[in-house]
């Protein structure tokens, strides 16, 4: 399973957060982390899951998708 970061930009621009500032203020999670998620570099651990999905409604399984 590979992190796809689509479902997060996607959930956060349907909120009105469009630029990675925007996303990393609502989520109260460092910018450089928000930036790195945002564009494929890295991943969130367990708990920046769990806060994904109640800030944002992105499950961790939409975050992951299985391999086809």
């Amino acid at each position: 399973m590979a992190f796809d970061p689509r479902p997060l930009r996607t959930a956060a621009a349907a909120c009105g957060d469009n630029q990675v500032t925007q996303i990393a203020a609502r989520l109260r999670a460092p910018y450089s982390t928000v930036r790195r998620w945002t564009g494929g570099q890295g991943e969130p651990n367990g708990p920046a899951l769990a806060n994904i999905e109640r800030t944002y409604g992105v499950t961790a399984a939409s975050l992951y998708p299985a391999a086809e």
